[in-house]
Parts: structure tokens; C-alpha cells; sequence
């Protein structure tokens, strides 16, 4: 779990000052530059510099080769040239792995100043007073030295797809996001100190299961707009109540600048009741109503697209987007106001989300060998997303539509009427049902009660059972939907289908 740290400092001059002085200190950690697989400039890290920006003492040998392929903190990921650094977890303290990176090729491993090395060790060693307070600094100080503009995106769902939108949206300059679902304290870290430039703007995305992680994410990355998406119950076994969700999601707002920008849905009462808490003007999004960026004329293209009118103060665009769900135009409008922020207009934008396509396991569309549709969803799961899906599965208008459903977690007290609704959700969307895990019994008497079939109610107690189910239904013509949360691991489901085997 990520621990909270101090608010970024307010906009002024003690932020200016901070800036110059750090500019001064080097040009960062970088020597050649190559492409990275997110579209930005990655560069080869300098073992003397990535010093520098973590405040540490290199230790290296005579004519030691100082450059570094990637920086990781995970053992398993390390490869030959690569650094590796040791931080607290949850279970295991990562200098317990510093001997496993050595073996496998590691040329440097980032430690505490008191660790003792072994006989297995990299060639090199950066020594912090703490791992992880030094990565949160190096951070900070390569923001700096980048000069971009942040932009955090939050939300209980939807957040990895607005990010992208987003990126997508600002693609005419030099622009950097976080790649995949990288949004933890130690990931964002990683992915920044290997960017170089030119980056003008980076999007981030910032997830949270406790108080105080987000304000800890804004703490190193300074973030001048910021997007809260929607307040769901999204980890509310952890939290409690969707009341402290939206306190603690709203740790994003408390960050932002004067002179920064707050983008927030007006379709969410629960975001509109923390707006007060952004010093930054907000920008209000929404699916039509009265919202400055809104889409209108929707029209659903099935499981394979949406098209709608994108609205902003500066006028309308024709908008096209590709993936199942009318839930994907929010997110459109939220990229429309983040990018008018930064001075992009709504024909721009509508343009340029016409490249969007749904990250995998999110939404992705295809069809298998012998001709059945399936919804790839099976990433994660709570109920505003699974509502979402089971929404875009009834737009398919299959005369067969089979819902996957597998459990959500970390739902608490909730967890039992959530499922019942899952269930009752999908007899509305579905005409098949496949429940998975323990909550199965659950969503399939739900189901049930509310007018399925029972011979069209099956029940799976893991993905490869249920996988077995799913190629067995899933005939030509047919629409699948899979989906769950990740602990259950039904892209094994989806992989079946794939091969129809």
C-alpha cells in the first residue's frame, strides 16, 4: 500500500524557485534515445545521473559501464543491463531480491544505505536513505527537468480508457501517458524516469484503495489538470462507504493549482458534491444535459461502435468511436475538456479519438472461428462497469446473448446485493447466463427469480470451467460477454473462445 505523503506545494514562487534550482542540477538520466512502445521518446538510463535525481551514493567500480537498459521493481522483470530497485511491500521486502536480479543480468540495483550485499550481487549499487521516498524524489525532480504539464485522471471506473482518450486527444505535441494500468505509486516512477524529451504533456492515471494514496500520487507529480470521472463502489470493502471514496478520490482536486483545471462529470452527484474542494476552475463534462463538453445525437452501431456529436463552447464535430458501450462517450467528453484546457479544440479532439481502440481485455471486440461475437472484458469488474457491459451485450441485438459473469471483489457488505443485481441485470441483457466463482449460486438465483430461464442458467466454479461452458454455447451468431474481476482470470475464458476449443 502506497503511504501518504505531503500535498504538492500551491503554485508560486516557492514552485518556481523549486524548478529553476532543480533544471540547474543536469540534464537527466538519459544517453541515446530510442522509441518506446508508448509512443514517446525512452531513453538509456545513466547510473551516475539516476544518482543524482534519487539523492544517492554510487557505487561502482573503476570503468564501470554506467549505462542502464530500464529501471523495474520487480526481480522477475529485470533483464541483462537492466537496474533494479528494492522497495517495501506489502509481504517482502524487495532487498530480499536484489541477489535474484544479479542473477539474472542486473548491472545495477538501487538499496538502502544499510544494506549488507552478498556474494550475488549487480556490479553497481546506488545506496538512499529510503528506496522508496528517493524513487518519489527522482520522480519529481525528472517532472521538472521534462517541464510538462500533468494531467491525473481518477475515477472508480473507466480510468485507463480516459487516459487514453486523452492522450489521444493531445497527440498534436509531444505527449507521454502511462502505459497499460501502471497508476500506483511505484509504476507511475518507473515509467517517468524513462521518458525523455521532448515531453510537453503527460497524462497519468492514479488509482487508490485507501485514503491518502492519492494525495501521495499528486505529491511527486504535481498534476495542473485533473479529471475526477465518477465516484462508484469500486473498493468500498476497503473504504467503507462511497462517502469516503469520493473524500478520498478527491485528494486529486485538493492538489490542483489556482491557475490549473479541475475536470469533473456533471452527471455524478457525488462529484459534484466534492467540486468545492478544486482551487482550480472546474470544466464540466457529461452525456448531453447542460454540460459545456457533452456528446448528443448517440446513435449505438451495436458491439462494434458509437456515434454521437461532440459539443463544446467552441462548436459540434461528428464523433466515431470504436468499442461496445454508450459508457466510452463520457469518457470522449471528459478528453474533450482536458484537452481544451491545454488549448486543443473539439474538432481536433473528434478527429483524433476516431484512432481510439479499447485496450486489451477492456472492451476489445472480435470473432471467433466458428462466428460467435464476443465482448473482451474480463480485465476487472465492479457493478457501475459490469453494468456498462451487460448494457453494450443487449445492444448487440444477438438473437443469443451469453453473459460471463464472473466475481467482483473487495465489495464488503455490498458484495451480496451487488451480485443479486449482476444477476438480475443480466436476465434484462442476456439470454444465457454462465456465473463464475463463489458468488455463482448468487447471481444465478438472481437471474432466475427475475425471469431467465433456469435451463439457461449455468454455473462455473472457475475460469477453465466455465470456459469449457462458454465453447459450448458460444454457436454462430451468438454475442459473448466475459467479464469478472481479475482474481478469477477469465481472459482464460476469452482465450478458450479464441480458439473455440
Amino acid at each position: 500500500m502506497a503511504r501518504a505523503a505531503p500535498r504538492p506545494p500551491p503554485a508560486g514562487a516557492r514552485r518556481v524557485q523549486r524548478r529553476r534550482r532543480l533544471r540547474s542540477a543536469g540534464t537527466g538520466p538519459f544517453a541515446s534515445p530510442r522509441r518506446s512502445l508508448c509512443g514517446t521518446i525512452a531513453a538509456v538510463l545513466r547510473a551516475d545521473v539516476l544518482a543524482a535525481l534519487l539523492g544517492g551514493r554510487l557505487e561502482a567500480p573503476p570503468d564501470a559501464r554506467l549505462e542502464l537498459r530500464n529501471l523495474v521493481s520487480d526481480s522477475q522483470q529485470v533483464s541483462p543491463g537492466g537496474a533494479f530497485i528494492a522497495l517495501p511491500g506489502e509481504r517482502m521486502d524487495g532487498h530480499a531480491f536484489v541477489a535474484d536480479a544479479a542473477r539474472r543480468g542486473a548491472r545495477l540495483a538501487i538499496v538502502s544505505a544499510g544494506f549488507v550485499a552478498g556474494e550475488e550481487v549487480p556490479p553497481l549499487l546506488i545506496r538512499v536513505a529510503d528506496p522508496a521516498a528517493a524513487l518519489r524524489e527522482a520522480c519529481s525532480r525528472h517532472l521538472v527537468e521534462l517541464g510538462c504539464t500533468v494531467v491525473g485522471i481518477t475515477g472508480s471506473v473507466g480510468k485507463t480508457t480516459a487516459k487514453e482518450m486523452c492522450a489521444l486527444a493531445l497527440g498534436g505535441r509531444p505527449t507521454s501517458r502511462t502505459p497499460g494500468n501502471l497508476n500506483t505509486w511505484t509504476q507511475i516512477p518507473l515509467h517517468v524516469l524513462g521518458l525523455e524529451p521532448p515531453v510537453e504533456r503527460l497524462v497519468v492515471e492514479m488509482a487508490m484503495t485507501a485514503r491518502g494514496e492519492i494525495a501521495d500520487l499528486a505529491a511527486f507529480t504535481h498534476p495542473q489538470v485533473g479529471a475526477l470521472l465518477n465516484i462508484g463502489p469500486a473498493h468500498i470493502g476497503r473504504l467503507g462507504s462511497l462517502e469516503a471514496i469520493a473524500d478520498a478520490k478527491a485528494e486529486l482536486l485538493d492538489a490542483l493549482p489556482e491557475r490549473g483545471a479541475a475536470i469533473l462529470n456533471a452527471d455524478d452527484p457525488r462529484v459534484v458534491g466534492v467540486a468545492a474542494r478544486s482551487r482550480a476552475p472546474v470544466r464540466w463534462f457529461g452525456m448531453g444535459g447542460t454540460a459545456p463538453w457533452r456528446v448528443e445525437e448517440v446513435e449505438v452501431e451495436g458491439v462494434w461502435g458509437t456515434r454521437a456529436t461532440l459539443v463544446g463552447p467552441d462548436g459540434r464535430a461528428p464523433l466515431r468511436l470504436r468499442g461496445p458501450g454508450r459508457h466510452l462517450l463520457a469518457d470522449a467528453a471528459a478528453a474533450a475538456a482536458v484537452a481544451a484546457a491545454l488549448g486543443v479544440g473539439i474538432a481536433e479532439v473528434a478527429s483524433r479519438l476516431s484512432e481510439f481502440a479499447p485496450a486489451t481485455h477492456r472492451g476489445q471486440v472480435f470473432r471467433t472461428p466458428s462466428g460467435a461475437t464476443v465482448i473482451d472484458d474480463s480485465y476487472n469488474s465492479s457493478p457501475p462497469s459490469l453494468a456498462a457491459a451487460l448494457d453494450a451485450l443487449a445492444a448487440s441485438l444477438a438473437p443469443v446473448r451469453l453473459a460471463v459473469i464472473g466475481d467482483m471483489l473487495e465489495l464488503g457488505d455490498h458484495a451480496l446485493e451487488a451480485h443479486r443485481e449482476a444477476g438480475r441485470h443480466a436476465a434484462r441483457a442476456a439470454t444465457r447466463l454462465i456465473a463464475v466463482g463463489a458468488n455463482a449460486g448468487v447471481m444465478a438465483g438472481a437471474a432466475i427469480a427475475a425471469g431467465m430461464p433456469d435451463t439457461a442458467v449455468e454455473r462455473a466454479p472457475d475460469a477453465d470451467a466455465a470456459a469449457v461452458l462458454a465453447v459450448r454455447r458460444a454457436a454462430p451468431g451468438t454475442a459473448v460477454l466475459v467479464k469478472g474481476s481479475r482474481a478469477l482470470h477469465l481472459e482464460t475464458v476469452v482465450q478458450r473462445l479464441r480458439d473455440d476449443a
